[in-house]
């Protein structure tokens, strides 16, 4: 029988903030901001999962997007 290999730290973590959001809740973190970072000006980057779970959390203890 397969079994699913364990979630990384990283991603049981983002698991267990995000297990309670609804579809509103995606679309409020899930902006520009939460895909892209701004380093030099003019050039965009994508976000490390760490940034993206630091975004995430914030918004799950302040209710407003970061």
């Amino acid at each position: 029988m397969y079994k699913k290999p364990p979630l990384s730290e990283v991603d049981q973590e983002f698991n267990d903030l995000t297990k309670h959001f609804d579809l509103e809740d995606w679309r409020t973190v899930r902006n520009e901001n939460y895909w892209w970072v701004e380093d030099i000006p003019g050039f965009k980057r994508p976000r490390s999962t760490y940034e993206k779970l630091d975004l995430i959390r914030y918004y799950v203890n302040k209710g407003v997007p970061k």
